[in-house]
């Protein structure tokens, strides 16, 4: 007999976006859940008293049938004492940025454990003195060593992940399986299972990737604490209003597609980035993308290549300040255009070390044999010039459809010309060229390398909204445009870019330089 079966929930809300009923319907059990929540405030708890149960800050404290909260002055939870008969208690301490840097767990008043959190590596130390520690590789690669002699003296977790970043499966360095996890839309455990018992219990991060702490059952996002069986959070948004009026709400009710990385925004994966755009395209059929990158790094580069593997283009847009009038791109042998392309970048960028030149050679040449399967064109001649570029380009009619354009960043988010003499339509270029809508993309790592040079080329004219999207192969990106154009695409997500990008609310570090994903030259 399996011990599996399909099971249906059926969620409801109010018109404030709170979950109010939880229903789950299965062969073997149904339960239901109710939630309360005040009328005024949109805080919500399992029972009658969703007022006298938060603080004046609108912090959770009392988790129904766990234990009662304590809130530092700058809202960090500071103390979980549970209802049991040995009075525990967990402590969270904070460093100056509200990154939590030590939990320590007491019971009958003496210390059990404690673990120290250092930047990928973690401490732990229990009651008879053993200590162990897990050093994290990467995203999703954790190597456990331990003191204690019962157990084996060092292990790697490999964890693959969903399209959330949630850790399902765990393998060990011979790929067998360690654990599996299957979760429910908002972080709760629907099943899991694993080689043995302490296997399971020692896993720590979970769903999208997040610690769950063990004595509450809570999941820790650095500026607030999720709780999955009230999908929502304990604690109201600190970044105020950005995601809408209800503070407490999950990643907008929607966990299946987005997943929230701090605790103040949610952030859309790769994958439901294409299929976003791919919609939109089936019903709009056409939409120009423009890509920003900064020209002596392979980011943006990349992330052509894997928009167009993933995303039907007719054209192929780039970027030559050189390129006379009447001057397209040509195609010529792989052998030939690397040699070429890796001699003029070493002319271009004397002071890039060889490791960072051939990887920009490599990415360069994808770019132009790119160039050679789709209709191609520059853009940009005469160092942005020709004013008249853009009325020629349509008058020729040569580009219908959906085209990708390959820019510096400079023409996906400032607005103001270098020189009196350029064209005024380049900055931004993508909202005048073309008779298609348009939007912007640009890899992270170049706004933070270049952000104050950007910031004294931007002024208050209507502003951009926009939404950042992850993958662990593309690196963080953030996706921007008029926000008519964004809203019909992303939905509600989407929030108002700032003017001066230093003020523009960021996710997690991103890959400093993702690989490809795949070669569309076949």
């Amino acid at each position: 007999m399996s011990l599996l079966e399909p099971y249906h929930q059926t969620y409801t809300y109010d018109t404030g976006n709170n979950l109010t009923h939880l229903s789950h319907q299965a062969s073997s059990s149904t339960w239901q859940q109710t939630l309360a929540i005040h009328p005024n405030s949109n805080r919500g708890t399992e029972t009658q008293q969703p007022s006298s149960n938060f603080d004046a800050n609108g912090n959770l404290l009392v988790l129904d049938n766990i234990g009662t909260l304590n809130w530092h002055y700058n809202n960090t939870l500071n103390q979980l004492t549970k209802y049991d008969k040995s009075s525990t208690t967990e402590h969270h301490v904070y460093d100056y940025q509200g990154n939590r840097v030590r939990t320590v767990i007491e019971s009958d008043h003496q210390a059990q454990s404690q673990r120290d959190y250092l930047p990928s590596l973690d401490i732990s130390t229990n009651e008879a003195k053993q200590q162990s520690s897990a050093l994290h590789i990467g995203a999703h690669i954790l190597s456990e060593s331990s003191k204690d002699n019962t157990q084996n003296p060092s292990q790697t977790h490999y964890q693959p992940t969903s399209h959330l970043q949630s850790n399902t499966l765990e393998l060990d360095d011979k790929a067998q399986i360690l654990s599996y996890e299957h979760y429910y839309p908002y972080g709760g455990t629907a099943l899991i299972a694993g080689k043995d018992k302490t296997e399971v219990q020692q896993k720590r991060y979970r769903y999208t990737g997040k610690e769950r702490d063990d004595s509450s059952g809570l999941s820790y996002y650095g500026a607030r604490y999720l709780a999955p069986w009230l999908a929502r959070w304990i604690s109201p948004d600190s970044a105020g209003a950005v995601d809408g009026l209800n503070l407490y709400v999950y990643v907008g009710n929607n966990p299946l597609k987005y997943r929230d990385p701090t605790g103040h925004f949610p952030l859309i994966s790769w994958g439901g980035f294409v299929s976003d755009i791919n919609a939109y395209k089936a019903n709009q059929s056409a939409l120009d993308i423009w890509v920003g990158e900064a020209h002596d790094t392979p980011q943006g580069k990349y992330l052509v290549i894997n928009l167009a593997a993933e995303i039907e283009f007719q054209n192929f847009i780039l970027e030559n300040t050189g390129a006379n009038a009447n001057e397209r791109p040509e195609g010529t042998s792989d052998g030939v255009l690397a040699r070429y392309t890796e001699e003029a970048i070493q002319d271009l960028y004397p002071q890039s070390t060889p490791e960072k030149t051939q990887a920009l050679t490599n990415a360069t040449v994808d770019v132009q044999m790119l160039a050679t399967i789709l209709n191609a064109d520059y853009i940009g001649r005469y160092q942005w010039r020709d004013k008249r570029e853009y009325e020629r380009m349509r008058r020729e009619g040569s580009f219908k459809g959906s085209s990708l354009i390959l820019v510096g960043a400079a023409h996906t988010l400032t607005n103001v010309r270098w020189s009196k003499d350029q064209n005024p339509k380049a900055f931004p270029a993508f909202k005048y060229m073309g008779e298609n809508p348009s939007i912007a993309i640009t890899p992270k790592s170049v706004i933070d390398k270049h952000d104050s040079f950007f910031d004294t080329r931007r002024t208050s004219v209507t502003p951009d909204f926009g939404v950042w999207v992850e993958d662990p192969k593309e690196g963080t990106f953030l996706v921007h445009g008029s926000e008519s154009i964004m809203r019909e695409i992303f939905g509600n997500v989407i929030e108002e870019v700032p003017t001066k990008l230093v003020d523009l609310s960021t996710p997690e570090a991103a890959h400093p330089t993702p690989p490809k994903q795949c070669c569309v030259i076949s």
